[in-house]
């Protein structure tokens, strides 16, 4: 039908949403045709969405049975042999069911409507030795009877008396199914559990078009190697999986369990480039395309392939570091040279040296903040920063300038702030902002002033507790504030950006989507950053992925820099926000999670028995107060709902010394095997390209061609 159609070969078919309905449509004209003989149904053409429906499906639904999961073999002829044998001994019902995800076939034992009803077979099999032993959930029967009904918007219908539908679009236009464009055809077709489900016919590197971009957004690593290592290991993944799901009519599904297609309206043009720059290219082992496993974020080092998948104990999916060698780390790394800066801490202990730092580079200050702060020096920093911020400066006479209460009124007037301490502080608020009572006697134009600049905390009491309110003012208590209103305005131009690499006095950056090439202004203002705090520092080591915030000055030139937070070492996937993460389970959560799948009772114990090269967890014991279960590789990330595995377990007991609750601190997401995309984006920053990240990833696979390729 496809080729009929005009569309060229070779083709993939993907699979969609399905549902009880779904609503097709699309960008112009488009016709709905028999698949078996090309005809028209129901209207030659349609210019407006219209509703597909299961027509004859049960109105609830497909009912679902529970089954206990024994074991899982590589052929079909094993499972059925092991199926027979445990059918014998037991005498529960077993079937074998193939899974198109791992390529194996799977024995269950038993069927019940609930997970407790089988409890008395789990209980038996354990008697018998059987380990793993896993609940699964799958419908109870297939559905017979269902055809396609179409719909329009005025609810007027027409049954097909057919189970398939093929949607042609016109010349130029794409088909929309509930609301999302895809290229190529879409076959509508009912699903043995009495759905309707859409497939996309659609070319293979116009597939990629919609894949690429959605697993790893050229928006948010918008480097185009990466982007390429991508389009080959995607492009390898198809090609190695094409009739993963040939029962269910198509190739592959279109979310994480196989790739994440979005269709047409996720192509953008650096993905679109790097699928183009790719065409044909895939990686194979010994002649055939490798099985392309990638994970969002390794976390600092991949995982064995046998370690997550035993299944999958290829020699091309070895563990590695997600960082570049050493001998080459060093050569990347540079020193920037910069000012030394005495740390300025102040009248609280607070230390200011950062903001005096930005405050002195954008020229607000031109020197050093005095012990006693006067209304004409105020009001000099308050012009210049009106001045940055596009506000109007302060042209009334300079208040005298006594206390801290009076600069603290002047600061907020002198920028028209102080409005928002009027409309935003209520009077009743007062006395619970700034928990003082030697501000009651103040005006209260000064206390609304002192609580407003408390309240967004940029103005800290002393160690007991008071603002030392009618106090002389210390000038460097008020900096935070100063930065805090410019910052409000981005009146002092800073920029974040990714570093590339360091030239001759200058540093190559990556702000968001342009490479940039920047001179260092002489003896910059430099921040290192420890325990998340910034420190001055007159020479400031620089690492390709870092994160820095700078701004330069009237010549182009920067003359401040700092480290961004947060600060994750030099593994090149430490960009990703879930790099490192903490989650805490109590007790109860983690029960109605195992006990889906494994059944154990009340916890007892979390024990590590085994961990891979990576440090991820690849064996786990269960202890509980019905059974223990030893669950390995990818089970055990299901089994616990969490991000990634490779983690710490850390269990909190109660008086009893029973489980209350477990902290599992961690890194990355995913399953931790083949490529690390957000490690793909960070080589591609320190200057790697797309061959030397795939050959980093796929050790030992080729490059080839499709024409040089058997299938």
């Amino acid at each position: 039908m496809a080729k009929r159609v005009g569309h060229g070969e070779p083709l993939v078919r993907i699979g969609l949403d399905d549902g009880g309905s779904l609503e097709i449509g699309a960008s112009g004209p488009y016709r709905i045709l028999d698949p078996e003989t090309g005809r028209a149904v129901w209207q030659t053409s349609y210019e407006e969405p219209i509703q597909v429906v299961a027509d004859g499906a049960p109105a609830g639904g497909v009912a679902r049975v529970y089954r206990i999961q024994v074991g899982a073999f590589g052929s079909a002829a094993a499972a059925e042999r092991e199926r027979d044998r445990l059918r014998a001994a037991t005498g529960a019902p077993g079937v074998v069911r193939h899974d198109p995800d791992r390529g194996n076939w799977r024995v269950r034992l038993g069927e019940s409507s609930t997970r407790s009803g089988l409890n008395s077979l789990l209980e038996r099999l354990r008697t018998m030795g059987q380990q793993e032993l896993w609940i699964a959930e799958e419908a109870a029967a297939e559905v017979e009877g269902v055809d396609l009904r179409l719909v329009d918007s005025r609810w007027q219908s027409h049954s097909t008396g057919l189970t398939r539908l093929a949607v042609v679009p016109g010349p130029r236009s794409r088909i929309r199914i509930n609301g999302k464009s895809y290229r190529g055809i879409v076959e509508l077709r009912v699903t043995s559990f009495g759905t309707v489900r859409a497939i996309n016919w659609v070319e293979i590197e116009s597939y990629l078009l919609g894949v690429v971009p959605a697993e790893l957004g050229p928006e948010v690593w918008p480097r185009i190697e990466a982007l390429k290592a991508q389009a080959v290991a995607a492009r390898t993944y198809v090609w190695r999986n094409k009739g993963q799901f040939l029962d269910e009519g198509y190739d592959l599904c279109a979310t994480p369990r196989c790739q994440v297609y979005a269709g047409a309206d996720a192509e953008h043009p650096l993905s679109d480039r790097a699928v183009r720059e790719t065409a044909g290219q895939i990686l194979v082992w010994e002649g055939r395309p490798i099985i392309a496993l990638y994970t969002a974020t390794c976390g600092g080092h991949t995982e064995d392939g046998k370690g997550i998948f035993p299944e999958h104990d290829e020699p091309y999916l070895k563990g590695v570091p997600c960082r570049a060698e050493e001998a080459a780390m060093a050569s990347l790394r540079a020193t920037i040279a910069g000012r030394s800066i005495p740390k300025l801490v102040d009248a609280t202990g607070k230390d200011v040296t950062r903001d005096w730092a930005l405050l002195a580079a954008a020229g607000v200050l031109s020197a050093r903040p005095p012990e006693r702060l006067n209304g004409s020096l105020l009001r000099e920093w308050t012009r210049v920063l009106a001045r940055l911020s596009g506000l109007t400066p302060a042209e009334s006479r300079v208040p005298e300038v006594v206390t801290l209460g009076d600069a603290a009124e002047m600061l907020l007037a002198d920028l028209g702030w102080a409005q928002r301490a009027e409309l935003l502080i209520d009077t009743p608020d007062l006395p619970a902002l700034l928990r003082d009572s030697g501000v009651e006697d103040l005006p209260e134009s000064q206390q609304r002033a002192l609580a407003y600049l408390a309240s967004v905390e940029r103005l800290q009491p002393f160690a007991d507790g008071k603002f030392g309110a009618t106090q002389a003012p210390d000038g460097a208590r008020f900096l935070p504030a100063l930065v805090h209103m410019g910052e409000t305005y981005k009146a002092f131009g800073l920029r974040s950006a990714m570093v590339a690499g360091m030239g001759a006095n200058s540093l190559r950056l990556f702000e968001r989507k342009n490479e940039i090439r920047l001179p260092f202004a002489d003896e910059p203002l430099l921040f290192a950053r420890t325990s998340g705090v910034p420190v001055a520092v007159s020479r400031l080591e620089i690492w390709p992925g870092d994160r820095v915030r700078f701004r330069t000055n009237l010549a182009g030139k920067i003359d401040f820099l700092e480290i961004e937070p947060p600060v994750k070492g030099a593994s090149d996937d430490r960009s990703s926000t879930v790099y490192s993460w903490s989650v805490r389970k109590t007790r109860r959560q983690l029960e109605a999670t195992i006990n889906q799948r494994i059944s154990v009772g009340k916890i007892k114990d979390l024990e590590v028995v085994h961990r891979g090269v990576s440090g991820r967890i690849i064996e786990l014991r269960v202890i509980g107060s019905k059974a223990t279960e030893t669950v390995r590789g990818f089970s055990i990330r299901t089994l616990l709902d969490l991000r990634e595995i490779l983690a710490v377990i850390e269990i909190q007991r109660d008086g009893k010394g029973e489980i209350e609750a477990v902290v599992f601190t961690g890194k990355g997401w995913g399953h931790g095997v083949g490529l690390c995309q957000v490690g793909a984006y960070g080589m591609a920053v320190r200057g790697a390209g797309y061959r030397e990240i795939l050959a980093h990833y796929y050790r030992g696979a080729e490059l080839s061609q499709l024409s040089d390729t058997a299938p």
